[in-house]
């Protein structure tokens, strides 16, 4: 299986030692699926038992679909259709109502009902231009410290869970990702050093946030100019954020720091130079696939009080039909409805709009929703607006 992998994303004929390594940590092997042809594995895909977080403080249980590939001996002959549609069969048997995968390729899992529901950027911040034009107040008893891998094994998970529910987008990990993280291989560095783990602690010594990464020095005639490159940062507050990346910035000789951001990093608001902060590049992340309408639309929140009554269509999975969302800033109600609709989508564009990483007008703009009741783009803008965009930093 693992092999198979190898071939399928081009990595050699076989899995190189430090990909199996990290394969292993996180896989379930009850969730992993084979297709074989005289024998042979020409086909394989798996899934995690994730979680996701929604807007409001909600979370849903998630089918991490990962790992998926067909030998190019055997491409165009439905193996990933059938690979997927039994994933979903699976993720709907565990009561898992939404399924997830972070795409090597952009232009494949549409039409599988997958849509784009987080994204990031590819920022590089001048640490010498990072002067902040109101200095940010400390956290009361706050202090930083570096921590040793073993002392992260325990304390990152913890921080952890305090972290994701509070991110839209962002995924409950399995111990495995962990383990993986913790490997680390030489291989995978960039040239860059092994990875760093800086832990803040509240006033009482608790763990509340953490950033790991890694230095790329520069050495040079006209001085030094290191780069930090964040691999990843949790907290439990805006607050602990703020501190964690003032830290990394003030690091001695790093002159740039890289991080792939939130769309919507405070930060670049915070700086006397705001140009200090460019973006090189803007991409997607997570794809989210409603199996579950009614579950999916009652496990978030809501910014306002309303109802819709919406058609989703879905050529290839259960989730079509007509649905009325009643919902409110204190929970929501939605079940399946034998009424006109006011707005009509694909089940992908639903997964796009789930965690709030775009909105109802946008996508009517652009052609993927259908407005039959004048005024409902608006209603639905009001009742789905997030305190904050989607966003994930955790590839599967």
């Amino acid at each position: 299986m693992t092999d198979l992998l190898a071939l399928g994303f081009g990595q050699g004929p076989t899995m190189a030692p430090h990909h199996r390594a990290a394969w292993e940590a996180v896989a379930e092997l009850d969730r992993t699926l084979v297709v074989e042809d005289e024998g042979r594995v020409v086909g394989t895909g798996m899934a995690l038992s994730l979680g996701v977080a929604l807007p409001g403080g909600g979370s849903l249980p998630m089918a991490g679909v990962s790992e998926v590939a067909v030998s190019p001996t055997h491409r165009r002959r439905g193996i990933l259709a059938a690979l997927l549609d039994a994933l979903h069969r699976q993720a709907a048997e565990r009561g898992e109502p939404v399924a997830g995968l972070t795409a090597s390729e952009g232009g494949i899992y549409r039409r599988f009902g997958y849509g784009v529901a987080t994204r990031f950027q590819a920022v590089r911040v001048d640490a010498r231009r990072s002067a902040e034009a109101e200095p940010v107040a400390p956290v009361a008893g706050g202090s930083i410290r570096f921590v040793t891998e073993d002392e992260a094994a325990t304390i990152l998970p913890e921080v952890w869970e305090r972290h994701w529910r509070r991110t839209p987008g962002e995924v409950r990990r399995t111990p495995g990702f962990w383990v993986e993280d913790a490997l680390d291989p030489p291989e995978e560095r960039g040239g860059a050093s092994a990875r760093f783990v800086a832990v803040h602690t509240d006033g009482d010594g608790r763990p509340d946030g953490f950033v790991t990464y890694r230095i790329a020095e520069g050495w040079g005639p006209g001085g030094t100019n290191h780069e930090a490159r964040v691999l990843l940062l949790a907290a439990a507050s805006d607050a602990v954020e703020a501190a964690l990346l003032r830290f990394v910035l003030d690091i001695d000789l790093v002159g740039t720091v890289t991080w792939n951001a939130p769309v919507d990093l405070p930060l670049r608001w915070r700086l006397a130079d705001p140009r200090a902060v460019t973006v090189h590049a803007e991409r997607d992340l997570l794809w989210l696939r409603p199996l579950d309408v009614p579950a999916c639309l009652e496990g978030r929140g809501y910014a306002a009080t309303g109802e819709l009554v919406l058609e989703v269509l879905d050529e290839r999975g259960p989730a079509g039909g007509r649905y009325l969302l009643e919902a409110g800033p204190d929970g929501a109600r939605c079940r399946r409805v034998d009424r006109t609709p006011e707005l009509v989508l694909p089940v992908a564009e639903l997964g796009s709009l789930l965690a709030g990483g775009t909105s109802w007008r946008t996508l009517a703009r652009a052609g993927r929703v259908r407005e039959d009741a004048p005024g409902s783009l608006d209603r639905a803008d009001a009742l789905f607006r997030p305190a904050r965009a989607a966003y994930c930093a955790t590839e599967f």
